[in-house]
């Protein structure tokens, strides 16, 4: 089945290339056309076994509940992706990949992060990755902490995960812990696409 990795260019380094189609956005891009673009890509093949995101994830200081900023920052505001990023106030524009796609991973900071006094609000993380699960059909993979990368020695390289890391389905829109989260990688080499 077919991969395909969406990098949007505000993640400095070189797109990893070993996928079937590689789809470099920026700030300019509508997320719209983000989304409709990665759907008839997963058309033309049928289906794609993996959706690889690469990109930000937005992370900020607040409190919504407590109306109050905090002293340390907190993910679960979305994503980074394109003029308009993906979140909890337009994730629904991903209904165009429902059963297109089999795997959702998030190479992002803190997306599936939920501050307590963020839960219920927009800046609920795990809310966000359990609504584009059962808005897409696909498993969602993300990390619930800030991740860190290289891209000094060629394409993205995640290397391993930092903090834990879950998975969302439509059958568990609220998460599951992996275990071991190794084998979600970004495709850097023929051995990682493999």
């Amino acid at each position: 089945m077919a991969s395909m990795v969406i990098h949007d260019r505000r993640l400095i380094g070189a797109t990893p290339a070993w996928y079937n189609y590689v789809y470099q956005v920026n700030a300019n891009s509508p997320i719209r056309t983000i989304v409709e673009t990665t759907a008839r890509r997963a058309r033309q093949s049928r289906r794609l076994a993996k959706l690889h995101i690469l990109c930000h994830g937005f992370e900020a200081n607040w409190s919504i509940g407590g109306q109050i900023c905090t002293p340390t920052a907190h993910g679960g505001f979305g994503l980074q992706l394109g003029m308009e990023g993906l979140n909890l106030f337009n994730y629904t524009l991903a209904r165009a990949w429902n059963g297109l796609v089999d795997e959702i991973v998030l190479f992002a900071c803190a997306p599936a992060d939920t501050y307590r006094e963020n839960a219920g609000t927009w800046g609920d993380g795990r809310r966000f990755c359990g609504y584009l699960a059962l808005t897409t059909g696909a498993r969602v993979i993300a990390a619930r902490d800030t991740q860190y990368y290289r891209h000094n020695d060629g394409p993205i390289d995640f290397g391993a995960w930092e903090g834990p890391v879950f998975e969302y389905s439509a059958a568990n829109p609220d998460g599951v812990r992996i275990p071991d989260p190794s084998p979600y990688r970004v495709q850097r080499s023929r051995a990682t696409a493999a």
